[in-house]
């Protein structure tokens, strides 16, 4: 801020980089209202006492207009069905199946500035796809390493011409995906690997069994762009959910 002949004037900034925890990049919006107005126009205040919004937000009695681009569907997304989750996938499939049929259990969508999707520019997911698409899904697996979480939040995985490409989540977004299953029992840790011991068993007939088979819970967050395509899986396994079976 400025001050000229008894005015006071608010100079802009460069934009910086989005950050959720910078108190200087949040505003509140709020109706304005006059006794001349009939309603449908805002103003914006920051939430920081010494900052104020961009100049087109912090005049008074600007409007909002909306218009639906027609490569922009979103379906129904409710949240978490917590009954359907604790009722936990179907166990009866045979032993040379490596997974139980996943279940969707949840759905989300996120804002693009909360992901990093390669080299995509912010105005590039503006355009290609504002939101992403997050689904929860359970299923029971024979144990496999590579779903081990290990408190990683970018991934760099190879794109279509060989060139690294990084993926990622905004720190705020993995916190809330390991609170979700925090709160269901899993237990997070540095340990790439987790040992588990318990005593299986048998009751069934007199001809014994030959196969034996020992699986565990995994949920998976699915990420994926607003045409469909992935992004990126994130597993999570919960070793104190074991079922076992016989053949």
């Amino acid at each position: 801020m400025t001050t000229c002949c008894f005015c006071s004037s608010v100079n802009d900034i460069n934009p910086r980089p989005f950050d959720p925890l910078d108190k200087h990049q949040q505003f509140e919006i709020a109706n304005y209202e006059t006794a001349c107005s009939e309603g449908g126009s805002f103003y914006a205040k920051s939430v920081a006492q010494d900052a104020f919004p961009p100049h087109f937000f912090r005049r008074k009695g600007w409007k909002i207009n909306t218009k639906t681009p027609k490569n922009y569907t979103l379906g129904e997304a409710l949240g978490l069905d917590s009954a359907l989750r604790a009722h936990l996938p179907d166990f009866s499939f045979p032993l040379s199946h490596k997974s139980s049929k996943a279940v969707v259990i949840g759905k989300w969508y996120c804002p693009f500035m909360f992901i990093e999707d390669g080299t995509l520019t912010s105005r590039d997911k503006m355009v290609n796809s504002m939101f992403y698409e997050i689904t929860l899904k359970q299923r029971e697996s024979l144990p496999d390493k590579k779903n081990v979480v290990d408190k990683t939040i970018r991934f760099k995985s190879s794109g279509s011409k060989g060139e690294e490409v990084s993926k990622g989540l905004s720190s705020q977004i993995f916190e809330r995906l390991k609170w979700e299953e925090d709160r269901v029992g899993w237990v997070g840790g540095d340990e790439k690997e987790v040992s588990v011991t318990r005593v299986e068993e048998f009751k069934g007939g007199v001809e014994g069994w030959r196969k034996f088979g020992c699986y565990v819970l995994v949920e998976r967050f699915v990420l994926k762009r607003m045409d469909g395509s992935l992004v990126m899986t994130y597993d999570f396994m919960h070793t104190h959910q074991l079922k076992c079976t016989w053949e």
